[in-house]
């Protein structure tokens, strides 16, 4: 198997593992944003469903990706031609193996064929290092989101090039 993730559009066969890594990195790896609050949870994974990954899929307006690691999806990314960067998570315990930067660099490169110039994420606080070594800057403060969860707006400028 290769050591480096390989990344490609979403597909129907996709839903139950990327609602996994979905799950398990909204609850393990977002605790900072959270704190373990289970109504906060409950109204983040919400829409982490079949029915919504159908929805996500079949969008006109967005893409969706899958990194995928010894086997199996490990993570998940979707972008809109709204220039919104709406998912980009990693399965816990596969972090720093260059899964979110696949995907990131998929992402971009899919906003850039629709000449998008600029990408705006609303971060967890347990993604803002992630964003800003990838070239995002802040764009703003922390945006109350959930009650006990803050957003952190971040954005980036495309160039043609990726660089």
């Amino acid at each position: 198997m290769s050591s480096e993730a390989s990344v490609r559009e979403a597909t129907w066969e996709d839903t139950e593992r990327a609602l996994f890594v979905l799950h398990q990195s909204i609850t393990v790896s977002c605790v900072a944003d959270h704190g373990g609050d289970p109504q906060t949870l409950a109204h983040w994974l919400g829409n982490k469903t079949p029915q919504y990954f159908e929805r996500w899929l079949t969008e006109p307006a967005s893409a969706m990706f899958v990194a995928e690691l010894e086997g199996a999806v490990r993570g998940i990314g979707k972008v809109t031609r709204a220039a919104k960067l709406e998912l980009c998570y990693v399965e816990p315990g596969f972090e720093r193996r260059g899964i979110g930067s696949g995907l990131l660099r998929a992402l971009e490169a899919r906003a850039r064929s629709w000449g998008l110039a600029t990408l705006h994420v609303s971060s967890s606080l347990a993604a803002c290092a992630f964003y800003a070594r990838s070239g995002y800057e802040s764009a703003g403060p922390p945006v109350p989101w959930l009650g006990t969860v803050r957003c952190y707006p971040f954005t980036k400028r495309l160039t043609p090039s990726g660089t």
